[in-house]
């Protein structure tokens, strides 16, 4: 018996539909399945699949890894929606940013903890983010966690302190957001929706 999940808004674009195995499931039944698709997540044992992202939140994705792998001071990996993280043998999330140690072997998952993971937020998705999600990444001990709204626009940063996480940031529009976790950093998320068409050459 499978799931069969449509496409969350048919467009022009004719995404596929994806046929999804009946749960409960568990991260070793996902290799053996060998689907590829970072919409997908495992929540114990129960699939979420997450919108197709917009345009909007495809950009805000790439332009903070760009500013995050251009901050960190040894090279280390800024990856969008590439590399999933096993949280437990029946759980794994796909967050919009991943910020590993630098490799040369790409892992097909994350097993230890990130430095750093970012969600960007969308209408259908906000809740889940800021609830179920961050508290995953919570259990899991990642020790910062960004949740990005393009429609604010802002940056809300959170980080681990005793098992807890707590409000190191956030800035919304034209503010200034400073964090030193898991690197220095400033941002502006303003910066982050700007049309294309004022990206520098």
């Amino acid at each position: 018996m499978t799931i069969v999940s449509q496409p969350s808004t048919p467009g022009p674009s004719h995404r596929p539909t994806v046929t999804l195995p009946t749960p409960p499931l568990t991260v070793a039944d996902l290799d053996e399945i060998g689907l590829d698709d970072p919409r997908l997540e495992l929540v114990d044992g129960m699939w979420i699949v997450r919108p197709w992202p917009t345009p909007l939140r495809t950009r805000v994705t790439h332009r903070l890894s760009r500013l995050l792998a251009a901050a960190s001071p040894d090279g280390a990996a800024a990856v969008a929606h590439r590399i999933p993280i096993q949280i437990n043998e029946r759980t794994e999330l796909s967050p919009d940013i991943v910020v590993r140690p630098p490799s040369d072997d790409p892992p097909r998952r994350l097993v230890d903890s990130p430095r750093l993971v970012v969600e960007v937020a969308e209408p259908a998705n906000r809740r889940y983010d800021r609830t179920v999600k961050l508290d995953l990444y919570r259990e899991r001990g990642v020790p910062a966690c960004w949740l990005v709204d393009p429609d604010a626009p802002s940056v809300s940063a959170w980080e681990l302190v005793d098992d807890i996480y707590v409000l190191a940031g956030t800035a919304t529009g034209t503010e200034e957001l400073r964090v030193t976790r898991p690197f220095p950093i400033t941002l502006v998320p303003a910066d982050l929706v700007r049309p294309p068409s004022t990206d520098p050459d």
